[in-house]
């Protein structure tokens, strides 16, 4: 961005854009950008550690350019750093999102990237983007902003050890992974205690009983499901002797398990920790409770992003911030609207979300019944048709939290309903399962087709 000045003479400076290349072990790569009034450019550049003396030095360098409106890129939290240094010099941050930082490189200065390149690129971006400057979350928020962040990282960790773990078993040992019957706490009890397959299939009866019971929900006859898994194990157990290393798999299997334990373990101390944060701000938090879908692992996220919700001017603008508005693509006379979404917001924010969304439209009867019709009458797939409901459901909690009203279930005409009429409403707006089981098929034949293509 930039500052005019008024100063009379051809050859004085009215223009001023500064452009930092922010690095996490680097040095941050600075340019400041003067025009003069009859339209010279000078660049001057320098460099400045990620370090106390380094920001110390930037300050003291765009001292001399106050008010100034300084132009990053958000790597990692380095913009905290640069928003304290330039606070000092009088001068403000203004971010540009990844992306839109690559496409105004790759316009300006081709595919070549480096350092200088790219913080002659920042300087002008107040040219093509509009920018405002940044005002950080203040320090308890941004300790749950961290903590929500962590916490989604550390799910989608767990989750990869648990789909390493579901691939080994769907080609190592199908069968016993069959007998389980899609009872995860059955698969992990069972293989957390007999990891080798010789060793499942020589257990005891009694034993391999007991762990099904106790891990095992409504199954009428447990004795026949353990005998079931033995005899699996031992199957399998022959047909790979001689072809595989069965204390190798045992050890493998063993390994996924720990990552398992380990994430979930994790998750807990980051969930703790972001529930803590989250009731110090903001107790027990009715107002945001009220939402539709909003629950104690949705709603500290939305916190934590959101606040009060004030630092968005419109419900758009906070759907926008989440990146869940659709994109849009124009060449000369070809114009693409509704295409996919931009994704452009916190990633974990946007799962947040949609999570809360595939709640909201359960209980909700106008989010059930715009569900509804995205299924059924437009033929959007499960995840289109959740996604727009989490674009409303944004919009609605920015009214929330921006009015400081409760949320009030209302039916598709807009009498008020109570919580339990309203879920039994939207319960009978449930879309068909022969719908669902078309849009499953479609997905699937667009996946494949994409194979061959």
């Amino acid at each position: 961005m930039s500052i005019d000045t008024t100063d009379p003479g051809a050859d004085r400076v009215v223009r001023v854009q500064v452009g930092i290349d922010a690095a996490v072990v680097a040095n941050h790569q600075v340019t400041i950008r003067e025009t003069t009034r009859d339209g010279q450019v000078q660049l001057s550049r320098f460099h400045a550690p990620p370090t106390i003396a380094g920001l110390t030095r930037l300050s003291e360098r765009l001292a001399a350019y106050p008010h100034v409106l300084a132009v990053a890129e958000p790597t990692s939290m380095t913009w905290l750093g640069l928003h304290v240094a330039l606070h000092e010099a009088g001068c403000d941050l203004a971010l540009v999102g990844t992306r839109h930082a690559a496409r105004l490189r790759g316009a300006i200065s081709g595919k070549n990237k480096s350092d200088v390149i790219d913080a002659d690129v920042l300087a002008m971006a107040g040219d093509v983007f509009t920018l405002s400057p940044l005002r950080p979350p203040t320090p308890p928020q941004l300790a749950l902003r961290r903590a929500v962040v962590r916490r989604g990282k550390l799910v989608i960790d767990g989750n990869r050890s648990r789909r390493r773990l579901i691939s080994l078993a769907r080609w190592a040992f199908p069968d016993v992974w069959e007998e389980f019957a899609g009872s995860w706490p059955t698969a992990v009890a069972v293989l957390t205690r007999w990891p080798d397959l010789t060793a499942l299939a020589s257990a005891r009866r009694s034993s391999v009983t007991n762990v099904v019971a106790a891990h095992t929900r409504g199954v009428p006859d447990v004795d026949a499901r353990a005998e079931r898994i033995r005899t699996a194990a031992g199957r399998t157990a022959a047909f790979w002797q001689g072809h595989l290393d069965l204390q190798a798999l045992a050890w493998e299997t063993s390994e996924h398990l720990r990552d398992i334990a380990l994430a979930a373990e994790q998750i807990e101390r980051a969930t703790t920790q972001a529930h803590h944060y989250w009731a110090a701000l903001y107790g027990d938090d009715p107002l945001l409770l009220s939402v539709p879908g909003m629950g104690p692992m949705t709603a500290p996220t939305i916190r934590a992003f959101f606040a009060d919700a004030s630092a968005f001017p419109s419900a758009k603008a906070a759907a926008a911030y989440v990146g869940l508005t659709p994109s849009t693509w124009s060449s000369g006379t070809v114009v693409q609207p509704s295409r996919a979404i931009t994704k452009e917001g916190p990633a974990v924010l946007r799962l947040a979300c949609y999570q809360a969304a595939g709640g909201a439209r359960r209980v909700d009867p106008q989010l059930a019944a715009y569900y509804r019709h995205l299924m059924v009458e437009r033929g959007h797939c499960h995840t289109q048709a959740t996604i727009a409901v989490a674009r409303k459901l944004v919009e609605r909690t920015w009214t929330v939290l921006t009015r400081g009203q409760p949320f009030e279930y209302r039916d598709l005409d807009g009498t008020p309903l109570t919580r339990a009429a309203a879920k039994d409403a939207a319960r009978s707006l449930a879309v068909p399962k022969t719908v669902r089981a078309r849009a499953r098929a479609r997905s699937a034949a667009t996946q494949r087709s994409k194979l061959t293509k």
